[in-house]
């Protein structure tokens, strides 16, 4: 576990230089916020926080007199995080660079636990979400948000094709298919214990400017992991052909699945 967290919070930093420019991860993460419907006052953890993409729009809802905290493990990440909180005025918002199974909170002190994109790298999901679910006080809300079967399509899965004809056997980015479907969502809640959550789909088409616009995607995400498992020579080759592609075939939009479950405490 220790070796998966070091190179998830490495693969993380090197993508810090481009993922707060990314406008699905503030897309997704302003939508996951109004789906709980925070209101000021309130006191929030946001779990795998990145650049503070639901972080920074809770702490708007619950206003100055609440409290975000988030929480990631790549420093590059939170560093970001912490800037654009201090910029914004968002003094209720903090962030802690520590892995989440770390995190703890006295039981019902909290009244929204938020993770977005970020439950699936966890070796034990259900212990986390069993953990994460006592800090709940009564009527508070937990939001996961997960990917569904389309992501960054199709470019993503053109650029995994180009680098296993480079380097067969390369890893890519694989840790969200763990909670893909509504099926595994479910489970991993039945596996904690948990109530059923409600499960909402989501589909959104990021435009794409031209067939360039794409590579920041793949910088600013754990495709960054692949990217620098090539050499140089080899990066530039997939660069090319996913670019070709993606110019072949007009793609001026990459399709972006999620589901969002929520689950509220009595």
């Amino acid at each position: 576990m220790a070796a998966d967290v070091a190179s998830t919070a490495r693969t993380y930093d090197l993508a810090a230089d481009h993922f707060d420019q990314l406008p699905f991860w503030h897309t997704f993460g302003e939508r996951t916020v109004a789906a709980l419907g925070l209101t000021p006052g309130l006191t929030v953890v946001d779990l795998c926080c990145g650049t503070g993409a639901s972080a920074l729009p809770a702490a708007r809802a619950v206003g100055p007199t609440g409290r975000v905290t988030g929480v990631d493990i790549s420093p590059g990440l939170i560093a970001v995080a912490r800037t654009r909180a201090a910029q914004a005025g968002l003094h209720q918002a903090t962030f802690e660079c520590t892995d989440v199974t770390h995190v703890d909170q006295p039981p019902a002190s909290v009244d929204a636990v938020i993770a977005v994109f970020g439950l699936f790298f966890v070796d034990d999901m259900p212990a986390l979400l069993r953990r994460a679910w006592h800090w709940l006080a009564p009527g508070g809300a937990m939001a996961i948000t997960t990917w569904g079967d389309q992501v960054l399509a199709p470019g993503e899965d053109w650029f995994w094709e180009a680098a296993r004809r480079e380097q067969p056997g390369i890893a890519t980015a694989g840790h969200a298919a763990r909670l893909n479907t509504p099926d595994k969502l479910r489970q991993v809640f039945a596996d904690a214990g948990l109530p059923q959550p409600s499960i909402t789909p989501d589909r959104w088409e990021m435009p794409l400017e031209s067939p360039v616009a794409f590579w920041p995607v793949i910088l600013g995400t754990s495709n960054r992991r692949t990217l620098e498992a090539l050499s140089p020579d080899a990066q530039a080759r997939v660069r090319a052909e996913v670019t070709a592609r993606l110019d072949a075939a007009r793609v001026s939009a990459l399709t972006l699945e999620v589901f969002y479950a929520v689950a509220r405490r009595c």
